[in-house]
């Protein structure tokens, strides 16, 4: 008979009875519509809470990282292109800052960091839009994001590309007054 000795921990359990490995399968396996419902949604819940993580520590990275290695020694090699990781950062940069500020608590937030991407693409006055229509939750689909942005810009041009167009013209007009006081100066010479 083997004495056991007081300084050492005991052995470890081992569960080899394959009747208790098939009861804890089966408990942990969703079966009904309702469980099925449940367990993906404490995942989708661990999937936010992983790219808020992920966003944190690609702006610290971004940050922290000097001029150039974020690129060439960080973002070339992650799983996912730099257009994810630039929304990664941007939807956690806004996520944080709205949750900090109490404008949106993250809980109302969506599950999926490319819906809060577009979210922290709208201007305060179509956010307040999105907000009043009840379209911030956190079951929005992007898709019923990008639609519902589309029924409110129809007809309506983008600032930035009307701010854009401003400039041109002003650009242009600036080189019209400039050729129509070189082209004054000719012809007051020549009637002189």
């Amino acid at each position: 008979m083997a004495r056991l000795k007081l300084d050492a921990p005991p052995p470890p359990v081992l569960l080899e009875d394959a009747r208790v490995q098939a009861l804890q399968i089966a408990r942990s396996e969703p079966v009904t519509p309702d469980e099925y419902v449940e367990v993906i949604g404490q995942l989708w819940s661990k999937a936010q809470a992983a790219f808020l993580e992920i966003g944190k520590l690609l702006i610290r990275a971004k940050d922290t990282l000097p001029h150039g290695e974020y690129t060439t020694a960080l973002e070339a090699r992650l799983p996912f292109s730099a257009r994810t990781a630039y929304q990664l950062r941007e939807a956690t940069r806004w996520a944080l800052e709205m949750d900090k500020r109490r404008a949106i608590p993250l809980s109302r937030l969506p599950g999926s960091y490319s819906t809060i991407y577009q979210l922290s693409t709208l201007d305060p006055p179509t956010l307040k839009a999105a907000e009043s229509e009840g379209l911030i939750r956190p079951n929005l689909r992007r898709s019923e994001l990008i639609a519902w942005r589309q029924t409110k810009t129809a007809g309506i041009p983008d600032r930035a590309a009307l701010e854009a167009k401003r400039e041109k013209l002003r650009r242009a007009r600036e080189r019209l007054d400039e050729e129509l006081r070189r082209i004054e100066g000719v012809l007051e010479k020549l009637v002189n």
